[in-house]
């Protein structure tokens, strides 16, 4: 099944719809908000309520895709599935912080199809087809190509990175990293949305971002978005990023800059005490 059966507005639309959801909910007072591994990684009722929008829209559209939604979380049998993020950046939305969104990307097994990221805050929109570019969308309508940055030197990069869920009880954090490049780089900023970190970097205004422990549903539609706007995205051994890899260095793909970070997440890394990613060579 190629593309072209794949409406973009049509998916849009669905995640449009499911950021108005989750807007209306967030006004009208959160309940039944909780911790899932520990007090820091939340699960709301709204977060529940888009996947379950998301999921129904999708297959009444498209019944014969598989679906893959973070809060369902059962992996898909079939050969083409949605990989859907309800609300990525679920503390900052918990919390009143408008940088959150709403992920949807379209899958053939490990190969981005299309994706979809709406910031329900703004009502900006970032999608992008593969082989058709990535784009920004205002609430206006206005649309405009999405490209990387040129920035080719760790010194001039900003840089955005997030901090997994287990970062107290372990040294294996990705505290290390930060300190390392918060020292080396123009800047470092953790905004708590690695949806939109990603389209920040598809779009300029971060040099890279770098994460370990991320999930697809967090990645699957922005890592398609940079590919898309000239930028690279790899392991933490500088091999393409996959489902499993853990670790992942997204970058405006300037070779000079990419292998800064590479360098540079081995040298934190080389004084832990234990590892919580898979091997890294």
């Amino acid at each position: 099944m190629p593309t072209s059966p794949f409406d973009i507005e049509t998916v849009i639309t669905i995640a449009q719809n499911a950021g108005q959801l989750v807007l209306q909910m967030h006004r009208d007072g959160l309940r039944n908000v909780r911790g899932k591994s520990n007090d820091g990684d939340l699960v709301t009722e709204a977060d529940l309520a888009s996947e379950a929008l998301i999921r129904e829209s999708l297959y009444a559209a498209y019944p014969t895709v598989g679906f893959w939604g973070e809060e369902s979380n059962k992996p898909p049998q079939e050969e083409f599935f949605w990989v859907v993020d309800p609300i990525d950046g679920t503390v900052n939305y918990a919390n009143g912080l408008a940088f959150y969104a709403v992920n949807i990307g379209l899958h053939h097994g490990e190969t981005g199809l299309l994706g979809v990221t709406v910031q329900p805050s703004t009502g900006h929109v970032f999608w992008a087809k593969r082989g058709e570019g990535a784009y920004a969308r205002t609430p206006a309508g206005e649309q405009q190509r999405l490209y990387v940055s040129q920035v080719d030197q760790l010194a001039k990069a900003l840089l955005t990175t997030g901090f997994p869920y287990h970062r107290a009880e372990s040294s294996d954090n990705n505290s290390a990293e930060f300190n390392y490049f918060l020292l080396r780089a123009q800047g470092v900023r953790c905004m708590g949305s690695a949806a939109l970190d990603l389209v920040n970097v598809a779009s300029g205004a971060f040099a890279a971002f770098w994460e370990g422990w991320l999930n697809p549903w967090d990645v699957a539609p922005g890592a398609l978005m940079l590919q898309e706007a000239g930028g690279l995205i790899t392991d933490y051994n500088g091999q393409p990023w996959r489902f499993n890899s853990g670790g992942l260095i997204a970058s405006n793909g300037q070779a000079g800059l990419h292998r800064e970070l590479l360098e540079g997440i081995h040298t934190a890394r080389l004084g832990l005490a234990e590892s919580r990613l898979p091997s890294i060579s």
